[in-house]
């Protein structure tokens, strides 16, 4: 049974303590607020309706006059006014407006009080000051509060509150670049004023747009570009594209579109902004470019090369509009990236480094026929292993990418980018330059666009102009040759490597260059060696897998174009001259042949060293060591 609790064991309840000021039974209500002194109004001016009335009031005896606070009385509905000389004053001075409840009438009445302007009113909101500090550091990047607050707090700047900097930002934000949201209509009345086609070579223009206004489903697309970008059509014959997400706020993708030059560098179309990345919005893409070259410059553009994801809607997008695909190149970055998921299954690291070493190997095949024959003997080496992580990995790798997608190696289209690393990088210059790398609303992000994005990446490539000539993107179609290839070919000349000059079944005179990988494997380098190699590729005379990569890798074949002017278009099968379209040895060639000097500063770095900064040092007086 339960021992009995003492008085010490419960815990009081709690009492209310009485103080002197309280009523004895009352219960505490809340202070009541205190009701002003009364101003004394008389009656100024009678009107016969309401409209008339509150114009009147409004500029008042020349003052202005703001309503501050609506009353309902027995008389009728009183409309308060307060005067307002500057924002944030202080001046007694007050009328009202009676709408009188039994008739139509309004009565003017006045505050028997003199107006006061000579107060000087308490500064209100964020100073102006301060405001062009926040203006200004919005541009420069700092977007959010926290950012500001921060950069305030080092400037030694009185810092408002984070609340009113967030509200000024709204403001200053919808003044750039209009309301954050907006309607399909908005959209189309944006895109028909921006389809006039500018004189400004620089000018941002809607080349293209659809509109489909439905609550069940509501679609647009829009194309943008200026006079200028479009011009990069008419240097190729092929197009990269890609989308690329995380610039505006509703998740909608940015589609972008255009081509690479000999150096390697993109050259943008335009820039589409659709709902979906399906087949409809790449083909609205695509005709839209053709349709504004064939507006601008007469020409009926169709390339025949598209470098892109394995997607399939811009696969059936780009035949849709130019009816024709004859080389489909698959990304290579894209495709290391779904390998290498693939790859994390396989728990065995050695085997996981192998595979992606032979994988890599593949990509850098001349030709589609001795890839063929790779893939064939790949598959064999590692099915004979056993494993049933490899075997899964395999099918996928061959299904995936040799039965569906097999223009990833650098032989299938020589003289085209295997990837679309200069258009990501376009991409990622766009985030972090221009949108901040925030997600913007589709209002401001078309501001955005068209004002900044669009325009800049035209200007950069206005060679015609005086004033962005001198470091203009021109459209390059030679390879340049900069002072570390230079430097690497110089070394390479040094080194004397073996090159033997033979004719292929063409009557194509070929250089056979010995690679630095050569004396690994093999000892003499000859013709004799040549022919040997030469015969098991013409016959795909392979049996091993490991021997064919030996074989690839121990050599180069140099396709040379003995030309005072045209040298530098020659091809080469190593894996510089398959990326970057020159190499050092067919640099090194050239200077063999003496159609071009190596320069002399290239001589004086040693291989692999970072020239200095400035202008290379002068030399000094005999016997004082440099």
């Amino acid at each position: 049974m339960a021992a009995a609790l003492s008085d010490d064991d419960i815990v009081p309840t709690y009492k209310e303590e009485a103080t002197d000021d309280d009523d004895d039974g009352d219960i505490i209500n809340s202070a009541k607020k205190m009701r002003a002194s009364g101003l004394l109004y008389e009656k100024v001016k009678v009107f016969s309706d309401g409209k008339c009335a509150e114009e009147e009031a409004v500029k008042y005896n020349n003052f202005k006059w703001t309503c501050c606070k609506i009353n309902d009385t027995q008389q009728g509905t009183k409309k308060y006014y307060k005067c307002s000389f500057k924002r944030g004053s202080n001046c007694p001075a007050k009328i009202y407006l009676l709408f009188h409840a039994s008739n139509f009438e309004v009565t003017l009445f006045q505050a028997i009080i003199q107006h006061d302007h000579t107060k000087e009113s308490k500064q209100a909101g964020i100073p102006i000051e301060v405001k062009n500090v926040i203006i200004e550091l919005f541009q420069n990047g700092y977007t959010t509060p926290k950012a500001i607050l921060f950069e305030l707090d080092k400037l030694r700047i009185i810092q408002p509150k984070a609340s009113q900097i967030s509200s000024f930002l709204v403001t200053h934000r919808t003044k750039l670049y209009g309301p954050a949201q907006i309607s399909l209509n908005h959209i189309k009345n944006w895109c028909i004023e921006k389809s006039i086609i500018p004189n400004d070579p620089d000018e941002c223009f809607v080349a293209n747009y659809y509109i489909k206004d439905d609550d069940a489903d509501p679609l647009f697309r829009l194309f943008v570009t200026t006079k200028n970008l479009m011009k990069n059509c008419l240097n190729s014959n092929h197009v990269c594209t890609d989308a690329t997400y995380k610039l505006i706020w509703q998740g909608y993708p940015v589609l972008m579109v255009g081509t690479t030059d000999k150096q390697c560098a993109f050259h943008p179309f335009g820039i589409a902004l659709c709902i979906n990345e399906q087949t409809n919005d790449f083909e609205f893409i695509f005709k839209s470019v053709q349709l504004t070259v064939e507006k601008l410059y007469n020409i009926n553009y169709c390339p025949i090369i598209l470098v892109a994801d394995a997607s399939g809607a811009i696969t059936n997008g780009f035949i849709n509009v130019f009816n024709v695909i004859e080389k489909r190149i698959m990304c290579w970055f894209h495709v290391t990236k779904k390998i290498d998921t693939q790859l994390n299954a396989i728990n065995d690291k050695k085997m996981k480094v192998e595979l992606r070493q032979d994988i890599e190997f593949m990509q850098l095949i001349k030709n589609e026929t001795i890839f063929d024959a790779a893939i064939k003997l790949f598959q064999k080496k590692w099915k004979s292993k056993k494993c049933p992580l490899i075997n899964n990995f395999i099918d996928y790798f061959i299904n995936e990418w040799y039965m569906s997608n097999k223009g990833w190696f650098e032989g299938f289209a020589i003289g085209y980018p295997s990837s679309n690393n200069a258009l990501e990088a376009t991409n990622g210059k766009i985030k972090s330059l221009y949108t901040f790398r925030e997600r913007l609303p589709v209002g401001e992000f078309l501001s955005v666009l068209e004002k900044d994005i669009i325009h800049q990446l035209s200007r950069e490539r206005n060679v015609d102009d005086t004033i962005t000539s001198q470091n203009a993107k021109a459209f390059a179609n030679v390879p340049s040759i900069n002072l570390p290839l230079w430097t690497s070919t110089y070394h390479w000349i040094k080194e004397d490597r073996d090159v033997i000059t033979m004719k292929n079944n063409d009557g194509k005179k070929i250089h056979f260059i010995e690679s630095s990988s050569f004396r690994d494997n093999y000892k003499d380098f000859n013709k004799e060696f040549m022919k040997k190699l030469l015969y098991n590729q013409q016959n795909v005379n392979w049996c091993d897998f490991d021997i064919l990569k030996n074989e690839q890798l121990s050599f180069w074949e140099c396709e040379f174009l003995n030309e005072s002017e045209n040298w530098t278009k020659s091809t080469c099968s190593c894996p510089a001259c398959l990326k970057y379209y020159i190499c050092k040895h067919i640099i090194g060639l050239a200077a063999r042949y003496k159609l071009c000097s190596i320069p002399l500063e290239a001589k004086n770095i040693p291989l692999g060293q970072k020239r200095k900064r400035g202008r290379v040092a002068k030399a000094k007086k005999a016997l004082i060591v440099q």
